[in-house]
């Protein structure tokens, strides 16, 4: 084989994966870049997903799971300024353009949107001070689709690239955006683009290579699974359906008298004089034949005994495909104990922690903070001397995600009890992993505690009164109310 391979000039690979041998031809061989697979095929594959998510229980599910984990109750901002902060909390009820949710809500449908487009696209909506609004700014959701992935053209020295526009030195000046989604059977008279500086609008997607404008599905990786999972059950449910049909048939001459007939045992499904013949098996039925007909069944390859563990199979790589643990995505807690769905819980965690911080903190949060922050200073709701030398110092906001919930919170609590009381972390960093940020809960701490305090309780949870093991603390006797109390104890 060396002798043929050096006669032919083929050299060999010192790397398997790059070798064109019989294993290897043809698989993976075309270079791409990393936008142009995109370009092609992108709407085909929102399409599918779209249909995926809609038809598929587990599709629908994996993208359920991906928002509430990432998204929960929603991913707060804690402003250094009450004033900020307070002016915040009215407008977030009132930031949607659509008037529907409020900007948590928003939150949960960019992740949703993400998921199931590749992207989330929004556009900022400036209002006038007469609109009534506490900060005359909303934010209106598109879906990606108005984004075409296929416009990309040169003219008068700029650059559109599916959709996007660049200035010289590669920064993004402009969205081309349908006025109206693509799908929306409009005729291309009604439906032209605008052109939407960048700076007025969010487009939050997951790279994975350098150099990647658009986003693609979540579910890409595994939507031929979904489809053929799909398909496979449908067959085995057929199959079952069919071998549940209980019946009869009778050969019998053509010339044969139907009135010698006895009386029938179910349902007399055809007759000699049956013009149609046998088109269908019904459960309990007499088919009749003619002399010259007979009935033959199909013998496929039964995989009954084997169909539980491929579908299990099948649906952990859907499972790892879509960044979701299997028990989440099924529901299916067989065999599982608290060490073992706590380690797949700690991995996924870490997907979704890096997906809070770089994707939607980021890409999203912080975007819509500083937009609000200088509409609102330019608008003169808010009068901040010197704003423009201190925005850096306002914008840096502590981003709190909701706490995570666990299988046996006991032991995380005195894990955490234990990890902080040796300074091996924190109070800060125990506080943010319950959604708080730590000023928040020490003046949280201080209220209930001047709230007992006035009211003359001695609570059970208030470490100034009682000790660990439910009794007294020592400094709190007073011994002007107990004279025989020992101090000293």
């Amino acid at each position: 084989m060396r002798r043929a391979a050096s006669r032919l000039g083929i050299k060999a690979s010192a790397y398997e994966g790059a070798g064109q041998g019989r294993r290897m031809a043809g698989r993976g061989s075309v270079a791409t870049g990393p936008n142009a697979p995109i370009a092609n095929s992108l709407p085909l594959l929102q399409a599918r997903s779209h249909s995926a998510i809609r038809n598929n229980a587990y599709a629908s599910s994996a993208k359920e799971k991906y928002v509430s984990n990432l998204v929960g109750t929603g991913i707060k901002p804690q402003w250094g300024d009450p004033e900020i902060q307070a002016l915040w909390d009215r407008w977030l009820r009132e930031c949607d353009a659509d008037g529907i949710d409020d900007f948590y809500g928003l939150q949960a449908l960019a992740a949703g949107a993400q998921f199931e487009s590749g992207e989330a696209l929004a556009r900022f909506r400036y209002r006038r001070v007469s609109d009534g609004l506490s900060v005359p700014l909303q934010i209106q959701m598109i879906e990606s689709e108005h984004l075409d992935p296929a416009f990309s053209r040169t003219f008068g020295g700029r650059l559109i690239k599916m959709g996007i526009e660049f200035d010289a030195i590669g920064s993004r000046t402009a969205f081309h955006l349908w006025r109206h989604h693509p799908h929306e059977h409009l005729t291309a008279e009604l439906n032209t683009r605008a052109r939407v500086p960048a700076d007025a609008v969010i487009h939050m997607y997951r790279r994975t290579r350098p150099g990647q404008l658009r986003g693609i599905p979540e579910l890409t990786p595994v939507i031929v699974r979904l489809y053929e999972i799909d398909a496979m059950q449908d067959a085995t449910l057929a199959r079952q359906k069919l071998s549940q049909l209980f019946g009869a048939f009778v050969k019998r001459k053509t010339d044969h008298d139907p009135e010698d007939d006895g009386p029938f045992f179910g349902t007399q499904v055809s007759s000699a004089d049956d013009p149609e013949g046998l088109s269908e098996f019904t459960p309990g039925g007499i088919h009749y034949l003619e002399d010259d007909e007979e009935v033959t069944f199909s013998a496929p390859p039964d995989i009954q005994g084997q169909y539980t563990e491929w579908l299990r199979t099948e649906l952990l790589a859907v499972a790892a495909g879509s960044g979701i643990t299997y028990e989440q995505l099924t529901g299916d807690l067989k065999g599982v104990n608290y060490s073992s769905i706590r380690a797949g819980l700690l991995e996924f965690r870490r997907r979704v922690e890096a997906l809070q911080a770089q994707l939607l903190t980021h890409q999203w949060c912080r975007r819509i903070a500083a937009k609000w922050l200088d509409v609102a200073v330019t608008s003169g709701v808010l009068r901040i001397d010197g704003y423009w030398q201190k925005r850096s110092q306002l914008l840096a906001i502590d981003w709190i995600a909701p706490k995570w919930a666990w299988v046996d919170p006991l032991k995380e609590v005195s894990a955490d009890l234990m990890e902080v009381r040796a300074g091996f972390k924190p109070r800060s960093e125990a506080a943010g992993e319950r959604g708080w940020s730590l000023d928040q809960l020490d003046t949280e701490i201080a209220k209930g505690n001047a709230s007992a305090d006035a009211q003359g309780l001695m609570l059970d949870s208030d470490p100034r009164r009682v000790a660990k093991n439910g009794s007294v603390q020592a400094n709190d006797i007073d011994p002007a109310a107990d004279p025989d109390a020992d101090p000293d104890q």
